[in-house]
């Protein structure tokens, strides 16, 4: 556990003071589930920001420190034992790919001591959105017609992305593979932007790695009935200064206070 956590756990017992809403949002962030942070702690206001923090289940607090506590990564099944198997990796990664014509997916197995699968087209279009994905006929017309994929159906690997999950570094390596473009349909959001980010961040190249926005973005963010709460407005401004089309992004999020998820293209 960090010294920063201690201290704010040792805070809480003690019945001090505190921003509730920054030290939830820190234990939601390190995986504890709301139920259980809500069962641990006893929250009093005492000011516009500030409340009173005490412990109101020892048993759930206990909890709380043994799933902030350090986990040894090296084995999911060892991290089972404290009830914390996110805080480790599993043992290798999968990904369902696809190619236009064939109604069965394939799926891509990588797996530490095996040997790497190769791509199996020139380029790679990343879809996260299940509905999306089992659309990919449509889906790729979407994104050619739309937002400016520009190569063939045939020459296409369509891949299914679930979240951050297509950041894992054994996945990274597949995807650097692609001898052409690798073309990311995400949501307009900040996860799909820290998505977009972290990929980057893993090594793709920027010059080949295309975040997909429709060509009408500002009427499609007008006509958004996904409105963007204010945490959501915070987490993009920290993601700012990443890459140009995400900035702009991030501008047009914050302006119109909407967010586009892409779900919502299978309309279009």
């Amino acid at each position: 556990m960090s010294k920063a956590a201690s201290n704010a756990l040792a805070k809480i017992e003690s019945g001090h003071g505190r921003n509730w809403t920054q030290t939830k949002r820190w234990l939601l962030r390190a995986g504890i589930e709301p139920a259980l942070i809500d069962k641990a702690i006893s929250a009093h206001p005492y000011g516009a920001e500030d409340f009173k923090l005490s412990v109101n289940d020892a048993q759930a607090f206990e909890q709380v420190k043994s799933l902030l506590a350090p986990t040894d990564r090296t084995s999911r099944a060892r991290a089972a034992a404290t009830g914390n198997t996110h805080a480790t990796s599993v043992n290798g990664a999968m990904l369902a790919v696809w190619h236009s014509g064939p109604c069965e997916s394939v799926n891509r197995i990588f797996k530490t001591g095996c040997a790497a699968p190769a791509p199996g087209r020139a380029h790679a279009l990343i879809i996260e959105n299940q509905e999306c994905f089992l659309n990919k006929e449509d889906t790729y017309r979407f994104a050619a017609d739309h937002c400016g994929l520009n190569h063939s159906i045939e020459t296409v690997e369509f891949i299914y992305g679930a979240g951050n999950s297509i950041c894992n570094k054994q996945i990274t390596a597949y995807l650097k593979a692609f001898e052409g473009d690798v073309y990311c349909l995400f949501d307009i959001d900040a996860g799909g932007i820290r998505t977009y980010i972290n990929l980057l961040s893993a090594g793709l190249a920027p010059q080949h790695t295309h975040f997909l926005v429709p060509k009408d973005i500002q009427a499609r963010l007008i006509g958004s009935t996904r409105k963007a709460c204010e945490s959501q407005l915070q987490d993009l401004a920290q993601l700012y200064g990443k890459s140009p089309v995400t900035d702009t992004l991030i501008t047009a999020i914050r302006h119109y206070k909407t967010t586009i998820e892409q779900e919502s293209y299978r309309g279009s």
